[in-house]
């Protein structure tokens, strides 16, 4: 599959991931600016993946991606999230509550 085309099931998947981030943040109590000193990822970065909406324009559409982090950011997001990598990336899995 190029580059550009996705899977159709990319779209609601991504925007899981990003609930998933944003609700484990909000429950932890962490702060954007807490999130972003915890894992290094950019503001900028750290907000296209809490609201997913992409940076870049797809030259086939015109439409913004969605982003689509790395592993390393996965797991780096895990890691200062207290959570499994696995729960960020498991599209079977809805948005948890954990005890803190």
């Amino acid at each position: 599959m190029p580059a550009h085309v996705s899977s159709p099931y990319f779209e609601a998947r991504a925007r899981l991931f990003g609930q998933k981030v944003r609700q484990r943040r909000h429950e932890l109590g962490l702060t954007e600016m807490q999130l972003i000193e915890r894992t290094g990822l950019s503001r900028g970065y750290i907000q296209l993946l809490l609201n997913s909406r992409g940076g870049h324009k797809d030259p086939a559409t015109g439409e913004y991606r969605l982003p689509n982090p790395t592993l390393d950011v996965v797991w780096l997001l895990a890691e200062a999230l207290e959570v499994e990598p696995a729960y960020l990336v498991d599209y079977n899995r809805q948005v948890e509550s954990f005890d803190t």
